[in-house]
């Protein structure tokens, strides 16, 4: 029997269009791009089959699991402009992460180069990131939105674009995302995962099938005009915080 993989809980959905590119609200369980590997869909496959006959190009990737906008371009010119104002810091990117403990500070910034880790006893899975000493240089500031007993949802503004770096940096810091199978309690889960999918046992010790991280506002200036895009946390993170009697304050 196949793996019980997960599917996305809703459907893509473009909350802002310029002639020049798209932002699209991408659901979780749906990846960025086709991959070799597979056949599952992608986002741009979606955009491909809405929109027969127009080419795309991505901007910018989430993971998998990662909900929320991610820009992509009608040509690859204009994804190619996007990238240069992300490397250059020009467009401010918010995340809303549900993370395991209490925030000790209101406010923090933290800085700590990333980089592949091997595998080894300790790490089974090669995509791993961790902290380097010759690693990327990596900052993520943090600010506290609100809290339960045990959990707390932040808002990450990554100031640079490395892979997982928002979860790395948060697991660093002794406050891993809820459901992360990579960077929360034990790295296996993630192999268990991928070998037989969603389990009673991950639920019991993840408490979410998916890492609750959403992408949640784009600000950047395009063309002379300043464009400020958000998304609201999804259903499945909303759901996760009223079931611990926790609101997210108003805007």
């Amino acid at each position: 029997m196949p793996p019980r993989m997960l599917e996305p809980p809703y459907e893509p959905r473009v909350v802002f269009e310029s002639e020049d590119f798209l932002i699209v609200d991408k659901p979780p369980f749906l990846l960025s791009h086709p991959t070799r590997r597979n056949d599952r869909p992608s986002l741009l496959s979606w955009l491909a089959n809405e929109r027969r006959g127009s080419s795309f190009f991505l901007a910018n990737r989430l993971d998998r699991e990662t909900s929320g906008l991610m820009l992509v371009g009608k040509d690859a010119a204009a994804a190619s402009s996007l990238g240069r104002l992300m490397e250059r810091r020009l467009i401010e990117k918010e995340y809303l992460a549900i993370v395991w403990g209490k925030l000790a500070c209101d406010f923090l910034q933290i800085e700590a180069p990333l980089g592949y880790i091997g595998i080894s006893e300790e790490n089974p899975v090669a995509i791993r990131q961790g902290i380097r000493p010759e690693g990327a240089p990596a900052i993520t500031v943090v600010r506290s939105l609100c809290s339960g007993e045990k959990i707390t949802v932040l808002r990450a503004f990554p100031k640079t674009g490395r892979l997982h770096q928002i979860r790395v940096h948060l697991s660093a810091i002794r406050h891993p995302i809820v459901g992360d199978k990579i960077y929360g309690p034990d790295p296996k889960f993630f192999l268990q995962f991928a070998a037989q999918g969603w389990s009673p046992e991950l639920a019991e010790s993840l408490c979410l099938p998916r890492h609750a991280l959403h992408a949640s506002r784009l600000s950047f200036r395009w063309q002379g005009k300043d464009l400020n895009v958000s998304s609201p946390l999804p259903p499945d993170l909303g759901g996760f915080l009223r079931q611990r009697g926790i609101a997210l304050p108003a805007a």
